[in-house]
């Protein structure tokens, strides 16, 4: 306690000796505890005034001063961490590779490319590769997803990688069932957290394929699924349509013009039978898969058409043809042609 506390606690205890005692006693603790009150104010730290018109800081509620922390997001492209899963699916079986044994459920080993730095919910890719082909031949690719922010995820068919025993064989449906529970298996948690309101399909060759189905197939569509990339697919022989329904969803169609395998025109007609905003990009001289995995000027470019399509989809709810064609149009590579759909 302060020696000057000390001092009018004492004279508080005095004995009071007649009236003019009192009175002197009472003026002396007075003065005392004026002098020790002068004190403590002229030892306190000043305090700047508040701006003309706020209120005093004890007057806001705690909850609703705003905050002096400040988080900063480094921009992209990101560093890719990545990771391997296995996810399992019971409910239906894997058909034989040649002289491989069928057996019952499918096992998807899945590779899984995500932005290092970023939490939260984040954007979903999930990624179908194409017949006797494997998730790593796409790198490129995949990893420009993940540096631009998205979580990609690229599952390898039990029917059709090169990576398995047997022969590969080719089976869109089930493939196409595949991504969806891909979807189901992520939105559990099994890669981080995902928003879902930002759920992207893409596929290249069968791949490709197997993204058409789900677009265009009622049968096969995941109303989860915001965007759609195809390319070098087509749409299958033997799988009963209707094609061309309606969705909400939107469509990216890519290809080159001298793929190996003739895909172009049945890539065209997949841009051309579906009824949801879309595009097509063609790149002029480009081959099967190197178009999309090259390290040309052209091949970069066409990657980064990807990311931006995949980033204009998911920044609103609702996008046109004809805002797919302008946003794609204003960074391409003279290489590249853009042709957007008529809704």
């Amino acid at each position: 306690m302060p020696d000057w506390m000390r001092s009018v606690g004492h004279a508080l205890r005095r004995p009071r000796h007649g009236r003019r005692h009192h009175l002197g006693v009472f003026s002396l603790v007075i003065a005392l505890i004026g002098i020790g009150v002068g004190l403590y104010l002229v030892a306190q730290p000043s305090r700047p005034s508040a701006a003309r018109g706020s209120p005093p800081s004890g007057s806001v509620p705690q909850g609703l001063r705003p905050s002096t922390t400040t988080s900063t997001v480094p921009p992209p492209p990101y560093a890719v961490q990545s990771e391997t899963i296995t996810l399992t699916d019971p409910t239906r079986d894997t058909p034989a590779r040649g002289s491989v044994p069928g057996h019952p459920g499918r096992v998807l080993v899945t590779d899984i490319r995500r932005p290092a730095g970023l939490h939260g919910r984040l954007p979903l890719v999930v990624f179908a590769h194409g017949w006797n082909s494997d998730p790593a031949v796409y790198e490129p690719l995949l990893n420009s997803w993940a540096a631009a922010g998205f979580v990609v995820a690229a599952p390898t068919f039990p029917d059709s990688a090169d990576t398995l025993p047997g022969t590969p064989v080719s089976n869109y449906p089930d493939q196409a069932r595949d991504m969806t529970f891909v979807i189901s298996s992520l939105l559990h948690g099994s890669a981080g957290l995902i928003d879902r309101s930002r759920i992207a399909v893409a596929g290249h060759s069968d791949g490709g394929t197997d993204v058409a189905i789900m677009a265009l197939n009622p049968a096969f569509a995941d109303p989860r699924v915001r965007a759609y990339l195809s390319l070098s697919g087509e749409i299958p022989d033997g799988i009963s349509g209707p094609w061309g329904a309606p969705s909400a969803a939107a469509l990216l169609v890519a290809v080159g013009t001298e793929d190996q395998y003739g895909l172009f025109d049945p890539a065209v007609q997949i841009f051309q039978t579906a009824s949801m905003p879309r595009v097509l990009l063609t790149l002029a001289g480009g081959d099967h898969l190197t178009t999309f995995i090259g390290s040309t000027p052209a091949e970069a470019a066409m990657r980064a058409d990807t990311v931006n399509f995949l980033h204009l989809v998911f920044s609103s709810h609702t996008v046109t043809s004809s805002e797919l064609g302008a946003a794609l149009a204003s960074t391409g590579d003279p290489a590249i042609a853009e042709q957007a759909g008529s809704n």
